[in-house]
């Protein structure tokens, strides 16, 4: 048996510690972003949310959400493009219409929000900050058409059924 050098065990050590360092990728890379586009909102359902086991399978890289309660309306995920994003979520008060801050993160993570406990109201106002952009979101469900609205810089991630 030849005898190992302490080089080439310090090496062999070395690369086995490289791979095993190897950062995993996100799930949320699986996500189809389109340019400009800087979060991503799913519709969970109405009180009760549905489909998350869904979503975390395909996008979120753990089980654990926060959940952000306004009102006994909808169910929406959200989840932000880049770490490092800065949250604000601000209830919009129905008597004063000015929003109340909530909330604030200064590394957003992906959250749930229940909100819109009126047709005709949204009472969330997310805003999310990269790199000095600041876009701004009320997600809800349009009584035109049914259809849901996340915001122009928004990806609606919600399934086709």
């Amino acid at each position: 048996m030849k005898p190992i050098t302490v080089p080439a065990l310090l090496l062999s050590l070395g690369l086995l510690a490289g791979c095993a360092g190897q950062p995993q990728a996100s799930r949320t890379e699986n996500i189809p972003f389109a340019e400009g586009q800087l979060y991503a909102v799913a519709y969970l359902g109405y009180q009760k949310p549905e489909d998350l086991d869904y979503y975390a399978e395909r996008y979120l890289d753990r089980a654990e959400l926060p959940v952000h309660y306004l009102s006994g309306g909808d169910y929406y995920l959200v989840i932000p493009r880049y770490s490092g994003m800065e949250l604000e979520l601000y209830r919009n008060d129905l008597e004063t219409s000015q929003p109340v801050l909530l909330y604030e993160d200064p590394d957003c993570a992906p959250f749930l929000l229940q909100c819109n406990v009126s047709d005709i109201f949204a009472d969330a106002d997310i805003r999310l900050t990269y790199e000095g952009e600041t876009v701004s979101c009320s997600p809800f469900i349009s009584l035109k058409d049914g259809s849901i609205d996340v915001g122009e810089a928004g990806l609606l991630l919600t399934k086709e059924e």
